[in-house]
């Protein structure tokens, strides 16, 4: 018999990554930054809210470290189909949507319940759409093979 060969098709955000190359931090947490930096200040302009500088120095460390989180626990999510052998390859996709839709869930629940839970409701509920959305870890769905 031979082994089942492991192969990461749709799997490219960080967890693996970063395992073999550390110096991936580098890039992952600036862009990361700079991209829940652009989202909430656009976010701030396009809902017309007041003292937008206050509002981002309060917040932006909490969402991102909260994105942050939720993109490594769905990361993780995707991880599994090293060790779980009911994937053949190519299906991959089978735990990237999942994982991509998990993490959008909790950015949405941390940013609700944490990130914005003194704003007024219908400001939290906007902005944790918005980022819900907007921040999701979409390069799951990048192929690993774009990148060789």
């Amino acid at each position: 018999m031979n082994k089942k060969e492991f192969k990461l098709y749709n799997v490219i955000f960080p967890f693996w990554m970063l395992m073999l190359f550390p110096w991936m931090w580098l890039v992952i947490f600036p862009a990361n930054f700079l991209i829940d930096s652009a989202v909430l200040l656009l976010s701030l302009w396009i809902l017309k809210l007041e003292n937008k500088k206050q509002f981002y120095k309060k917040h932006i460390f909490k969402i991102f470290v909260f994105g942050m989180l939720s993109d490594i626990i769905g990361a993780l999510i995707m991880f599994m189909e090293l060790f779980v052998e009911m994937f053949d390859d190519g299906d991959a996709l089978l735990l990237t949507v999942p994982a991509l839709i998990l993490a959008a869930a909790l950015i949405f629940v941390f940013d609700y319940f944490v990130s914005f839970r003194k704003c007024e409701k219908s400001v939290r509920l906007k902005l944790s759409l918005i980022f819900a959305i907007f921040t999701a870890p979409y390069t799951y769905l990048i192929p690993t093979s774009w990148m060789y």
